[in-house]
């Protein structure tokens, strides 16, 4: 299945929580179930969620989840892991995650019961996707409250490069549509770029090779489904289908790929 959300037809669920710092944090939900109620307390972290994390059955296929969230320079994200594989791609303003510093663009990758943080905005705020091939919507379980309930196992924690989108003038200048391999590991877990010149088109990679694939429109425009999605749109394509044909709208586009890793045997 894809699903596929522009960033206007999103803008309208856009909501702010008060963070234990005082900054506020802004979510805007894209599809999928919301990862937690508007009025929990899931950013206060010295509690830990009363909602019960029911893995899904063999052969279950849950939805995807896509939403933007938005870190004013004083709301801190404490710490915390949640129960699925995810990523988030910080698309604008800069911080800190945990030691590390990011700004746009950069994309991690966290396992299920994968500890993380803090996530601290710097002084522009920070903004970015969290994106989940299966849904989990417990909240953030914060550290470490939250520990007892953390799955022992492996865990697995990726930073990959920046991956820089294209000026206007660059893009509408480029003649060549060209997939760009970010991060690229053995269980398909992947990051690529998509850099489509104006009306052109390209494959993205087969979603078969991992689990499904989150999607991000960072320049320009991609037509689907007759519309044109504007930048910070995002999509899904699950991993039953057809590698997606990526088409660029008049000022071409640029669109990054996100691949989850297949399941462990």
């Amino acid at each position: 299945m894809i699903y596929a959300t522009s960033s206007s037809a999103a803008a309208p669920t856009r909501f702010s929580r008060v963070a234990p710092e005082g900054g506020l944090l802004w979510r805007t939900d894209y599809f999928g179930p919301p990862p937690s109620p508007k009025s929990s307390a899931s950013v206060d972290p010295t509690q830990v969620s009363t909602v019960t994390y029911d893995p899904p059955s063999p052969g279950e296929v849950r939805p995807p989840q896509a939403f933007l969230v938005e870190q004013e320079p004083n709301a801190i994200v404490h710490p915390h892991f949640h129960f699925v594989d995810q990523f988030q791609v910080v698309v604008d303003g800069g911080g800190q995650i945990g030691r590390h510093d990011v700004g746009p663009i950069m994309a991690h990758f966290a396992g299920a019961c994968t500890g993380y943080g803090p996530i601290t905005p710097g002084p522009q705020g920070l903004k970015y996707f969290t994106l989940r091939a299966s849904a989990d919507s417990t909240g953030a379980q914060f550290l470490p409250a939250a520990k007892e309930r953390m799955a022992r196992g492996p865990k697995r924690y990726v930073l990959a490069d920046p991956v820089h989108p294209s000026t206007p003038e660059a893009l509408s200048a480029r003649t060549e549509a060209v997939c760009e391999a970010v991060m690229h590991e053995q269980d398909g877990l992947g990051i690529f770029m998509l850099r489509i010149p104006p009306g052109g088109r390209i494959a993205a990679p087969d979603p078969a090779e991992g689990s499904g694939q989150s999607m991000i429109v960072a320049a320009g425009t991609i037509m689907h489904g007759g519309k044109a999605l504007e930048r910070l749109s995002s999509l899904f394509v699950s991993s039953d289908e057809e590698p997606l044909m990526a088409e660029a709208g008049p000022e071409g586009g640029e669109l990054l790929v996100l691949q989850y890793p297949r399941a462990a045997a």
